[in-house]
């Protein structure tokens, strides 16, 4: 589900509220972009499912293509 323009401020406001370094780790840039809220993700051990992730935000670097991942929920756009 792509962001709203008020989703991507209030991530925005949180990231800089938690600290959350603007360097991405794998290139050294500052060139990020927000994608979107993506399903939940299964833990899961062998093969056995043990529980599932909150909905994850996607951001991610314009220069290199590393994506984070910060729970949807924690931040409170899902």
């Amino acid at each position: 589900m792509p962001l709203t323009k008020e989703q991507i401020k209030k991530l925005q406001n949180w990231m800089v509220t938690k600290g959350v370094s603007n360097t991405c780790p794998s290139c050294g840039k500052n060139v990020w972009e927000t994608g979107d809220i993506i399903g939940q993700i299964p833990y899961a051990k062998g093969a056995l499912t043990i529980g599932v992730s909150s909905p994850m935000v996607q951001v991610g670097c314009k220069n290199c293509g590393f994506v984070r991942l910060y729970s949807a929920t924690i931040i409170g756009l899902a």
